[in-house]
């Protein structure tokens, strides 16, 4: 078991919740039971599964489990009440490539809470591919947390333009100034764009829009976050397409 805070491998695993320590060693951190569980049960690519002495759970793969003090885990942990158990994962290489089916473009969407949301209700709805242009980091802790294992089964695109990727899918943007979704009739595939929780949908990405639409709401509110609105967004537009 190990004891010490200064352990290499304990700083090695602590320093993944940092996006350049993520990116220098190709690896992320999953917490709780039921993630570590699903990972495995999908074929994720566990490099290491870190347990603490007091866990008294499922050992899921005893060659890659490493036991460390409850002290140490509480390092590693990223949550208020830890279930002492968590596992470093290798960081998905998916090579771009224009979209298969309904997809998302999240244009500029900066809070990971947010993100992890959208990427767990897309899982949900069926859009398998998410195009993420200027966004927080998909695989920052609280965004893992958020999109709970939502994020085992999309594929996510880091992107810095959009180029012809989506050359022959029509973009569909989400903006206040759109039709009301409830009666749009979307094509039969498309792509959804979401913008920055603050700022929206950027003008250059916008321009490339063939339709708009928007959530109709009471006078009295001004706004929906930005995963409840894709969440409505996306459930909507798949049933009016499918109903056509």
């Amino acid at each position: 078991m190990i004891t010490s805070r200064q352990n290499e491998f304990v700083k090695r695993v602590a320093s993944l919740k940092e996006k350049k320590y993520r990116a220098a060693y190709g690896e992320y951190i999953i917490e709780g039971v039921k993630q570590v569980r699903e990972a495995i049960a999908c074929g994720q690519d566990v490099g290491h599964i870190v347990v603490s002495e007091s866990y008294a759970g499922d050992v899921f793969d005893a060659g890659k489990t490493v036991c460390v003090s409850d002290g140490v885990f509480a390092k590693l942990s990223e949550e208020s009440s830890p279930q002492g158990i968590l596992a470093v994962l290798k960081l998905p290489k998916n090579p771009l490539r224009p979209p298969e089916g309904n997809c998302l473009l999240l244009d500029g969407v900066s809070d990971p809470g947010n993100l992890g949301t959208i990427i767990r209700t897309a899982n949900a709805a069926g859009y398998g591919e998410i195009y993420l242009l200027g966004c927080a980091d998909p695989y920052a802790p609280k965004c893992v947390r958020s999109a709970m294992s939502g994020i085992f089964f999309v594929d996510l695109f880091r992107i810095s333009e959009t180029g012809t990727l989506f050359e022959g899918v029509p973009l569909i943007c989400a903006d206040m100034g759109g039709e009301n979704v409830f009666s749009f009739h979307a094509p039969e595939k498309f792509c959804l764009v979401i913008g920055n929780e603050a700022n929206g949908v950027s003008e250059s990405v916008r321009r490339q829009c063939a339709f708009t639409v928007r959530i109709p709401m009471r006078g009295s509110c001004e706004s929906l976050n930005a995963g409840v609105s894709a969440g409505i967004l996306m459930y909507e537009l798949t049933k009016g397409a499918s109903a056509k």
